[in-house]
C-alpha cells in the first residue's frame, strides 16, 4: 500500500497540460505505472485558469474513491462566507483536511484571523496541513513559512492535528523538533525537489531525513508524499526507498499514518 498525501492538479508550467481533466488522467496514470493506491489532491490558495478551486475538484472527482481531497484556504479572504463553505463541505465529509499556505500569502499561523481554521479542524476532527519552507514561488515570503511557526498553534490547540509539509527544508532540524515535541504534529516529506532527485542533492536530503528519522523515533510521525506534479512520483518513491527505516516506521510512512489522519478506507483500496 502507498498513499500518496501531497498532490496537486494545478498547472504549474507550460509544457503541463491545459485542461484539468487531462491532468487529472495524468495523476492517475502516474498513480498507477508506480503503484499508488491513492492520493490526496490539495486545492490552491488561489483560484484562477491554471488553479482549480476546491469545488471544481470535487466536481471532478466525484466517485473515485482511489483520491481524497483537502481544501487549499485563502487566509486574506477568510470571511464568513470562505468559513461558512468550508463547514458545509467539512459537515458532507466531502473534504479530508485544510490547507494553509503562508509566505505565499503573508500571514502568520498564529495570527488571530486564522483561529476559525482550526476551529474548523476541531470541530470536524481533520487535520491541518501547513506550507513551511521553501516556495515554489520566488515571490513569496519565507520569513512566514518557519516550521517553528508551528509549534505556536500545535501548543494552542491541542484538539488539532497540524502537518508539516515538506519537513520546513531547508529547516530540518526545527521541523524535527517540532514533530517530536508535539503529539498532534506530523511531517510529510514531499516537495523536496523540483522533477526527479539530482544525485548530489538526493545525498544530502537522503541524510536529513534520516536524521529527522532518529530523532523523532516514532513511526506514527511522517507521511510520504510527492508534491506531485512538481516532483516526479517514480524518482521521489526511489529515494523514499532509500531511507534508513524500520519496517514499522516505512510502514507508517507509506501508507499508514495518512490512512489514519486523512481517514482513508485502507481495505477498500487493497481490494480495489
Amino acid at each position: 500500500m502507498i498513499i500518496d498525501c501531497h498532490t496537486h492538479l494545478n498547472r504549474y508550467v507550460e509544457s503541463q497540460p491545459v485542461s484539468l481533466a487531462e491532468r487529472y488522467a495524468q495523476l492517475h496514470a502516474d498513480m498507477d505505472a508506480n503503484g499508488v493506491q491513492h492520493a490526496v489532491v490539495l486545492s490552491s490558495y488561489t483560484i484562477n485558469a491554471d488553479r482549480p478551486s476546491t469545488d471544481e475538484l470535487l466536481a471532478l472527482m466525484e466517485g473515485d474513491a482511489r483520491v481524497s481531497v483537502v481544501a487549499g484556504v485563502s487566509v486574506p479572504h477568510l470571511g464568513s462566507d470562505q468559513v461558512m463553505h468550508l463547514r458545509r463541505l467539512l459537515e458532507t465529509r466531502r473534504i479530508v483536511g485544510l490547507k494553509l499556505y503562508p509566505g505565499y500569502q503573508p500571514f502568520h499561523l498564529y495570527d488571530r484571523a486564522v483561529h476559525p481554521v482550526y476551529e474548523l479542524a476541531g470541530d470536524f476532527d481533520v487535520p491541518v496541513m501547513v506550507h513551511t519552507g521553501d516556495t515554489f514561488n520566488p515571490k513569496a515570503k519565507v520569513r512566514y513559512t518557519h516550521p517553528m511557526e508551528v509549534d505556536d498553534v500545535a501548543v494552542d490547540f491541542r484538539e488539532v492535528t497540524f502537518v508539516l509539509c515538506h519537513m520546513g527544508n531547508p529547516w530540518f532540524v526545527d521541523a524535527m523538533e517540532v514533530v517530536y515535541k508535539n503529539e498532534n504534529v506530523l511531517g510529510d516529506i514531499s516537495g523536496l525537489t523540483l522533477g526527479t532527485f539530482e544525485p548530489r542533492y538526493e545525498r544530502m536530503v537522503t541524510g536529513k531525513i534520516d536524521e529527522a528519522l532518529a530523532f523523532i523515533n516514532n513511526p506514527s510521525k511522517l507521511m510520504f508524499g510527492t508534491d506531485w506534479p512538481i516532483s516526479d512520483m517514480g524518482s521521489y518513491l526511489a529515494f523514499a526507498a532509500k531511507l534508513e527505516t524500520t519496517d514499522d516506521e516505512r510502514e507508517g510512512m507509506m501508507w499508514r499514518n495518512a490512512a489514519r489522519v486523512f481517514r482513508i478506507p485502507v481495505q477498500e483500496q487493497a481490494d480495489g
